[in-house]
């Protein structure tokens, strides 16, 4: 199988910076990769308890194209104990991507995320980011970037 790998690199690193949010699903043995993990981590300063699910899946055709396919979700949560007691703070993320690769060209490049993250340590805040992004045909055809922070 001949991924491009180089390519497929960059155009996932331009995904985590361009930032679709969708949940993760897709059964084991289809094809796709897919993890689950989830866990809570108590220290001096509090507990942190993080959960991280994602599914992915690449196929090259024989023809040479090349489809690259994201799900994902995580979230974390910290809640504070000793010096930092009612230091508490979340985020979460949803991301989706989608990457075609024609005769060794991106082709289509799809995008989407969603972040929210609040807390109550170092100041209060709720924020949330969304972006849509999408390129096909050597051009890009949206890209629709939102956030907001609010005081509560």
């Amino acid at each position: 199988m001949r991924i491009r790998r180089p390519m497929v690199a960059a155009t996932l690193t331009l995904l985590a910076a361009l930032a679709a949010a969708s949940p993760a699903s897709a059964a084991p043995g289809n094809g796709a990769d897919v993890e689950n993990v989830s866990d809570c981590v108590t220290e001096y300063y509090g507990t942190l308890c993080y959960d991280y699910r994602y599914v992915e899946n690449g196929t090259e055709t024989p023809s040479g194209n090349f489809s690259y396919v994201f799900n994902g979700r995580s979230s974390y949560e910290f809640t504070g104990s000793g010096p930092l007691a009612g230091c508490n703070r979340s985020f979460s993320d949803d991301s989706r991507q989608h990457v075609l690769v024609k005769d060794e060209t991106l082709h289509e490049l799809g995008t989407g995320n969603g972040y929210e993250f609040s807390g109550e340590c170092f100041g209060a805040s709720n924020c949330t980011y969304k972006n849509r992004f999408h390129y096909a045909n050597g051009e890009v055809q949206f890209s629709r970037p939102e956030f907001e922070c609010t005081q509560p």
